[in-house]
This record gives structure tokens, C-alpha cells and sequence, in this order.
């Protein structure tokens, strides 16, 4: 239940934003971003600080972070299923379920032959590509349909 409840204030915080359409896109795209990478639990504080480089929402990127963070088990797994497209060798993770946190990064900074070039190209191009439709899609949300979704959300 608190999850819940939290999950609904950011949502109405977030919603509630007087920025423009393109900032708060912008801000969550951005904010997403740290997420495909290995950040210790501080991808959240990344996207803010990513925010205030680049004078877009601080609080929708902080919000984009927190989004990603509870998902990089799937993250991870979808960074080399995309890398081994771009490269001969099989990848290292066939299911998520084989996805731990630390055996990740030791693959991905230990060696270069290990895969990291494998899940460093998958999280570029992931990054990249999620990140653009990530924009357009929070970018017609706003646009056309925020006051419709901020009334249904109070409720």
C-alpha cells in the first residue's frame, strides 16, 4: 500500500509540474538515462545532476531515475541481448534470472574481453533509442492529455 501511494504522489507531483511539455519530456527522458548502466543505487541522483547540466526538469529527471532503478535486472539483460547484434559472440546473459548486480559490473569493467563492449554498445544504443520514445511518448502525454490525467489520478 505505501508503494502504491508513493507511486501516486510522484505521479500527481510530476503531472502538476508548470514546466513545459518539452522540459518534463526531456527531464524523464534524461533522467532514465543512468539507469543502463551500473549505478549502485544512484542512478536517481545522477538524472538530477544531468538535469541541471542540461537546464531541463530536475524533479521529472529525479522521477525518470527513480523509475529505472527497480528495474535493471531487465536493464542489464536487454543491454546484452542488444550488444550481441553488434558483435559475433553469444550473449553472456540468455535470461534475466541470470542477471546479478555485482557479476554484471565485474563483467562489464573487469576485461574487455569479457563482454564489456557487448553490454557497453547494447546500453548505448538502449539508452539512445529508449530514450526517444520515452520523449515522444511523455511529450504527447503532456501535450494532449495532462489535465485529463491529473483528474483521473486524484481520484
Amino acid at each position: 500500500m505505501k508503494l502504491k501511494r508513493r507511486s501516486k504522489y510522484f505521479l500527481i507531483r510530476l503531472f502538476r509540474l508548470k514546466a513545459s511539455p518539452h522540459h518534463v519530456a526531456m527531464g524523464l527522458a534524461l533522467g532514465f538515462a543512468p539507469n543502463w548502466f551500473p549505478t549502485f543505487g544512484l542512478g536517481p541522483f545522477f538524472s538530477a545532476a544531468l538535469a541541471k547540466l542540461t537546464r531541463v526538469n530536475v524533479l521529472a529527471a529525479f522521477i525518470g531515475g527513480l523509475i529505472g532503478t527497480p528495474l535493471w535486472p531487465v536493464l542489464f539483460w536487454l543491454n546484452y541481448q542488444v550488444g550481441s547484434l553488434f558483435y559475433q559472440k553469444p550473449s553472456k546473459v540468455e535470461e534475466i534470472v541470470e542477471v546479478e548486480y555485482l557479476e554484471a559490473v565485474n563483467d562489464t569493467v573487469g576485461s574487455w574481453q569479457s563482454g564489456s563492449m557487448q553490454f557497453i554498445t547494447g546500453s548505448l544504443v538502449n539508452m539512445f533509442v529508449m530514450g526517444i520514445i520515452m520523449y515522444i511518448l511523455v511529450y504527447f502525454l503532456f501535450k494532449k492529455y495532462r489535465m485529463s490525467i491529473l483528474t483521473k489520478i486524484k481520484y
